[in-house]
């Protein structure tokens, strides 16, 4: 596991590993299994040396964050070692007395988590929470070394007023603030936009190398792992399937499970979907043909939205029609989820008009029982049902909202106008009530909307909803909990779908699912939207996962649309350096492209677009907003 890749030539092949793990064996005693133990970690080994990093790889529940988090001796509660030693610097880390385990956490093991933003406490300012991490380095210096600019201002704010890359630099801040000589970097850039992603991973190469640390990569992102691993060990059901030098491994796989694994990772010039065979062969399933006369079902126009004094959106316009997938992409901070949240109700609009454009919802037709459920049905983490977060009479003031008007909140628009557009969330684990079935969170936005007139025919309908999800009718007796990552989405989207709506809004609903899971995911939107004719808001910073499913793109940066067109006009040729510098930063499951493209992103630029001279027309429906060279 210490071989040299020819990425990092300058790298003693023979050096002596700070982390050792020798037929690691883990379990839990499971409640659910009549109390016997459930081997988690099944006899795996592995060793990292100084300056190198190994990236732990594997669909969840395969063991690798459990491996990661042995480093620390930390093992979740139910948990107990069965048999193997983990060692760092050469002492057995699981024979340490409590003390000596202090010492080693943070001092030589720190850990960086997905999450930055709930690691940080958020009563208390930065500076003084990277000086309670240790160490004999100045806050400011620490800042400044992650790359944060003004570090004397930054220490003094709070983890709110951080944006989620400059929240992960801190965190890596604080794990470097004492010296530490191993990094376990569990998920570090999951949720992050690819610009600050590749910042981020740039930053944790370069103190690795000049601090010398071994680093454990913990990540289902394999883009992530050929720019930042030198060797990788790919585990499945807790045990190693594959180990290899990177290179090695992505160029030829040895194992059918990894060869599925890189099979399932989109492409940035896939044109469509990847199906995979179980040998990891894979095909590219050409995206739907929208016809042309496709009845629009949203339309968005020069819409601003505000909070406080901070504009958010600036003037953004688009439609999408019926069985269209319309994906909008850009940094963080660049208005994507603001526009979903306001197409749902959940956030007013400052100007602009949006408007549902075809079916009941543009007639006014309110439809539905409306009184059959009370008001806010769903309450505030159940989702999907656009409009049940605010409560009110389900029907809303349907009086004093005309027909397919958008611009109210939720609680005030006619009840077929709230089932129009509905939401799937980000993160299902949060907007499913976890005491609460999953059948039940289908059964609930069913007898909303009028959808089933009775508890028989509405619990009959949410398993036909399950079952069109591709999930065993039998799921909506299980509780959240009991379903995997992949498996509670699929049940966000079927609760969406019980309000027979026309516009669906996928707000980054694959981000934190592995590769084959995000796959399946992936596949399933894109036979809905074919069966359905539904009419698609895509939002993602994945811009391989937005080239297979996606129809047209609309890229915004700071709120503002700067590029739009069709997907393939748009990847194939982006006419904005904006756009270019998307394309540069985006990683590719490939470590011989690695390094490239990244000078791209330097492309200096301001805005030239003036009041009736906004756009360079391309052809074709794609368009740029008009810009120049910084210095011209």
């Amino acid at each position: 596991m210490t071989a040299v890749t020819s990425a990092d030539a300058n790298v003693p092949a023979e050096t002596t590993p700070i982390v050792s793990v020798d037929a690691l064996s883990v379990a839990y005693r499971s409640g659910g299994s009549g109390g016997r133990e459930v081997p988690v970690v099944d006899e795996v080994s592995l060793e990292v040396g100084p300056g190198r990093t190994l990236a732990l790889v594997g669909e969840s529940g395969s063991g690798k964050s459990t491996v990661a988090a042995t480093l620390l001796g930390h093992l979740r509660h139910g948990s107990r070692l069965t048999g193997g030693r983990v060692a760092v610097e050469g002492k057995d880390v699981f024979a340490l007395s409590a003390r000596e385990l202090r010492r080693l956490r943070g001092g030589t093991v720190a850990m960086v988590s997905q999450n930055a933003g709930h690691a940080l406490t958020p009563s208390m300012r930065i500076g003084r929470q990277i000086a309670e991490a240790g160490g004999e380095v100045p806050v400011t210096d620490l800042l400044e070394q992650v790359r944060l600019p003004h570090p004397r201002e930054l220490a003094r704010r709070y983890p709110h007023e951080l944006s989620g890359g400059q929240q992960q630099r801190v965190a890596i801040a604080m794990a470097i603030a004492a010296r530490p000589k191993v990094l376990v970097l569990d998920e570090p850039t999951t949720g992050l936009d690819v610009i600050t992603q590749r910042g981020v991973l740039d930053l944790v190469g370069t103190l690795r190398e000049e601090l010398g640390l071994a680093a454990v990569l913990v990540s289902h992102d394999l883009g992530v792992v050929a720019h930042m691993a030198d060797e990788v060990c790919v585990l499945r059901a807790g045990r190693v399937v594959e180990a290899a030098p990177t290179r090695r491994l992505f160029a030829a796989p040895a194992d059918p499970y990894t060869r599925r694994l890189l099979a399932s990772v989109p492409r940035v010039a896939d044109a469509g979907l990847a199906l995979v065979g179980e040998d990891g062969t894979r095909e590219i399933r050409p995206r739907a043909e929208v016809p042309a006369d496709a009845a629009e079902a949203l339309d968005v126009r020069e819409v601003t939205i505000d909070y406080g004094s901070s504009r958010a959106v600036d003037g953004v316009s688009f439609n999408v029609r019926r069985g269209e997938v319309l994906a909008l992409v850009g940094e963080s901070g660049s208005g994507k989820s603001t526009i979903a949240w306001s197409l749902a109700g959940l956030r007013g609009a400052s100007g602009g008009t949006m408007r549902a454009t075809s079916g009941d919802a543009a007639a006014g037709v309110s439809g539905g029982a409306s009184g059959s459920v009370s008001g806010g049905v769903s309450g505030s983490v159940s989702g999907g049902v656009s409009g049940s977060v605010s409560g009110g009479a389900p029907g809303g003031a349907s009086g004093s909202v005309s027909g397919g008007d958008l611009g109210a909140p939720a609680r005030r628009r006619p009840l077929a106008l709230r089932r129009t557009v509905q939401l799937v969330f980000q993160n299902a684990d949060t907007s499913l009530n976890p005491r609460r079935s999953v059948g039940d969170a289908i059964r609930r936005p069913l007898r909303f909307f009028g959808s089933a007139g009775s508890r028989g025919e509405a619990a009959s309908r949410a398993r036909k909803l399950i079952a069109d999800v591709r999930l065993d009718p039998d799921f909506a007796d299980r509780l959240p909990a009991q379903l995997s990552g992949g498996q509670r989405q699929r049940i966000g989207i079927a609760r969406a779908l019980a309000g027979e709506p026309e516009v669906l809004i996928a707000d980054e609903i694959t981000t934190a699912l592995d590769v084959s899971v995000q796959a399946d995911v992936l596949r399933l939107l894109d036979d809905l939207r074919r069966e359905r004719e539904l009419a698609c808001l895509f939002i993602s910073h994945d811009l391989a996962v937005v080239r297979g499913i996606a129809d047209r793109v609309v890229v915004l940066r700071h709120g503002v649309v700067v590029e739009e067109g069709p997907t393939d006009a748009v990847f194939e040729g982006p006419g904005h350096p904006y756009t270019r510098a998307l394309m540069a930063a985006a990683l590719e499951p490939d470590p011989e492209a690695a390094g490239e493209g990244a000078a791209a992103s330097a492309e200096e630029w301001a805005d030239a677009a003036e009041p009736g001279a906004i756009w360079d027309e391309l052809g074709g429906g794609h368009r740029v907003r008009r810009w120049r060279p910084a210095d011209g």
